[in-house]
């Protein structure tokens, strides 16, 4: 396998891992302040890393490692649902998060059980997470557009957490709700789809990086 596909392969450990040691670096060296907001992006950083290097591992030694992307979407999925929480103030909206992650646990234990077993790419589970999440973030940028200046939007920290949940959930969604239909017809297709999973998950993570670098806004009311 030539360098270039390799680079491609591994991007879902190189990009979070580069993300995290700029993050390490600037807190060691320049004395930057982490938020909880910054903790739990850290969180998603790290659970990449560790669970993508296990998979790779696997899929090198010609070992299923299925299970370990099912791992990988309920962690995912916890850390993000998490996230929100932290952002959402108006209870409503909590509790809308709450009857959401309630949702996706039924559907994630139906999936697993029923439909994509843990020695298969658990495809639909990945596509339900993303789409919730999408709705999550777009119900923050309502929530911002309603109650913030054009001009201050570009500064926040939540804004820019937000808009990298937006922009890797909604391109990947596309991604996985078409895996299971791909990987029947050509898996070569799904080789090419996947590293265009992992250019997305590096353009989620510079995202993620700005956001952690940017200033908090921190009027709760308008979130």
């Amino acid at each position: 396998m030539d360098k270039h596909n390799l680079f491609f392969i591994y991007l879902d450990i190189i990009a979070p891992l580069a993300v995290f040691l700029v993050v390490l670096f600037t807190v060691l060296y320049r004395g930057l302040k982490l938020l909880p907001y910054d903790r739990i992006l850290i969180s998603f950083l790290l659970a990449q890393i560790i669970l993508n290097s296990l998979a790779n591992y696997l899929q090198d030694q010609r070992v299923n490692n299925h299970w370990v992307y099912h791992l990988n979407c309920i962690t995912t999925q916890g850390i993000f649902t998490v996230y929100f929480y932290y952002l959402f103030a108006d209870a409503s909206k909590k509790r809308l998060l709450m009857y959401g992650s309630l949702f996706f646990i039924v559907f994630y234990i139906i999936n697993i059980v029923f439909i994509q077993p843990y020695y298969t790419f658990a495809s639909y589970s990945y596509a339900m997470g993303a789409f919730l999440f999408v709705g999550f973030s777009l119900m923050s940028f309502y929530g911002w557009m309603e109650g913030l200046p054009a001009s201050n939007i570009l500064l926040l920290k939540e804004f820019w957490g937000a808009a990298g949940i937006l922009f890797y959930f909604g391109s990947s969604f596309f991604i996985f709700i078409s895996y299971e239909y791909l990987s029947e017809v050509s898996a070569k297709n799904v080789g090419i789809l996947w590293k265009l999973h992992n250019v997305f998950l590096t353009l989620g993570c510079l995202i993620f990086l700005k956001a952690i670098f940017s200033k908090q806004w921190i009027l709760k009311s308008s979130s």
